[in-house]
């Protein structure tokens, strides 16, 4: 029997950067300063960081047209409000990311009683955008350190990753119309509550009952409805002025 020869398709190549040819021939002149070959550098870092950053819109525009609605597994005992939770948004948007060579991930720190948690999505070639927010540790519920730093940083989490991603969590509308219009408080309003609350000594069940909490002994006061902030911190500010 003859042999068999075997032929391998040769590799193919890919075309050489114009640039990094270039850079490699000068850098070749015993002559060429050092500054300019640093210049040169610094010229094609611009560069790959320009692709990277235009890889990258293309593959976050791809994979946000695909992105679905998050589900929502949360309730707003409050108002009866359906919203999505931070897990809903993880199981949901983490496999598409993926696909088009994203990843969404978050950077907590801590000084005190204030956490900051930046949300960051990534690009496989390196290109980066993110978005940051801060809120003092949930001290509500009986709660310790490390639970009230736990809660904070998954309500931080959550408002950062549906803020960098442009999706919605559903706190701002119900989509089936029972709570159309309805909107929570932000980090911000939380924080001024949950102060007055704490200044005054006021029984958090109770104050939630007296605003139609369904559920008083279960309420969270990070979906207190944005529309009665107002009224209830006037009557906290009122009961801290012992008026």
């Amino acid at each position: 029997m003859n042999a068999v020869t075997k032929h391998e398709a040769p590799e193919k190549m890919l075309p050489a950067d114009p640039m990094v040819s270039m850079i490699e021939r000068v850098a070749m002149d015993p002559n060429l300063p050092i500054e300019r070959l640093t210049a040169l550098m610094d010229m094609r870092e611009r560069q790959m960081n320009k692709e990277a950053e235009q890889v990258f819109n293309q593959a976050f525009a791809a994979a946000m047209a695909e992105m679905p609605d998050v589900p929502k597994s949360g309730e707003n005992k409050h108002s009866g409000q359906k919203y999505s939770t931070l897990d809903d948004l993880i199981r949901t948007t983490r496999p598409i990311l993926a696909r088009h060579g994203l990843s969404l991930n978050w950077q907590t720190s801590a000084s005190g009683n204030e956490y900051s948690v930046t949300a960051i999505v990534r690009h496989a070639m390196g290109h980066s955008i993110q978005t940051t927010l801060t809120g003092a540790r949930d001290t509500g519920k009986q709660m310790n350190v490390l639970q009230g730093g736990g809660s904070t940083e998954t309500y931080l989490k959550r408002y950062t990753g549906f803020s960098i991603l442009g999706l919605s969590s559903g706190d701002e509308v119900d989509d089936d119309g029972r709570g159309a219009g309805i909107q929570t408080v932000t980090a911000e309003q939380y924080v001024i509550l949950r102060d007055l609350i704490a200044e005054t000594g006021t029984d958090e069940a109770k104050f939630h009952q007296a605003y139609g909490h369904r559920d008083p002994s279960n309420a969270d006061l990070h979906q207190f409805p944005a529309s009665k902030f107002e009224q209830a911190k006037a009557q906290l500010e009122r009961k801290k002025g012992g008026a």
